[in-house]
């Protein structure tokens, strides 16, 4: 048991830990203040914006030391050069937002675009594989990794990558998915709900990938993700929050369950609906209120 001059330690200590993350905070702030500044390239709004996003990410060592989660892809932002027509449009302010840039119809090349339309955008790895093969110099052993990203407002993106080591293949992986980004129709299409808020599909949608066939239906609110655990992290990350789902193939294997229900998301917006059941429905596009 701690006497009561110990236990008065360890108070002091932890106020003293308490100041030196308040004194980290404020000067990871005014280090953002000086970027934003000597940045001419990025719009002033968008830099900003990116980096309080990367201030809430971080994470603190035992020893009051402050560091971040992505320092590695900002220090790429920084140094980005556009290599494609679209990246140039970005540069240049001609292209805003994701939904502009999906409506040039030109390829995404360049996962920095990405970076800079949608900052606030979330990944998460599904699946690591490995991969042994015996060859005459032994055995060689290499990963596959499949990611999604997603901003969980109306856009997602699903990659693959193989690769040696595990950490830069999950970077490829997540810059694989960042270019396979696409925006998704939302809307309320259950008879049950009839709530007129995008949450749900506005109809009914089938993917298919190797045995796999992924089929989702319209749900009311509050009967939230009732699907499998893969489909529910990449429905998630799309931004919709109540779906049934229905599957039939071996779905445990992960990489084609995954890509069948990309599929599916990907059906919503090539389905083509007019304007009478896009109103009746509410149909969104891509993010609400931009």
């Amino acid at each position: 048991m701690k006497t009561s001059k110990v236990i008065d330690d360890d108070k002091a200590d932890a106020g003293e830990n308490e100041d030196v993350e308040e004194e980290d905070v404020k000067d990871d702030k005014e280090d953002i203040d000086k970027v934003v500044e000597e940045t001419e390239d990025v719009p002033e709004g968008i830099k900003r914006k990116r980096l309080e996003a990367e201030l809430k990410k971080k994470v603190r060592a035992p020893g009051g030391q402050v560091d971040f989660r992505k320092r590695r892809a900002m220090e790429r932002f920084d140094i980005w050069e556009p290599r494609t027509r679209l990246g140039m449009m970005v540069r240049d302010k001609e292209v805003t937002n994701m939904r502009e840039a999906l409506a040039t119809g030109l390829a995404l090349r360049e996962p920095e675009i990405v970076d800079v339309l949608l900052p606030d955008l979330e990944d998460e790895v599904l699946d690591v594989n490995m991969v042994q093969r015996m060859t005459d110099s032994g055995r060689r052993v290499r990963f596959a990794i499949t990611a999604v990203v997603g901003n969980m407002d109306g856009y997602v993106g699903l990659g693959q990558a193989k690769g040696k080591e595990v950490g830069p293949t999950i970077r490829k992986a997540i810059d694989n998915a960042k270019m396979n980004i696409i925006g998704i129709k939302r809307g309320c299409g259950s008879w049950e709900c009839g709530c007129g808020t995008p949450h749900s599909f506005p109809f009914k949608v089938n993917g298919k990938c190797g045995s796999i066939m992924a089929q989702f239906k319209p749900a009311p609110r509050g009967i939230e993700l009732a699907v499998g655990d893969v489909a529910k992290h990449i429905l998630k990350m799309a931004g919709i929050s109540d779906a049934w789902g229905f599957t039939t193939g071996k779905t445990r294997t992960t990489v084609n369950y995954a890509k069948a229900v990309f599929h599916a998301l990907g059906k919503t917006s090539s389905t083509r609906v007019s304007e009478v059941q896009e109103e009746k429905l509410n149909i969104v596009k891509g993010d609400v209120g931009k």
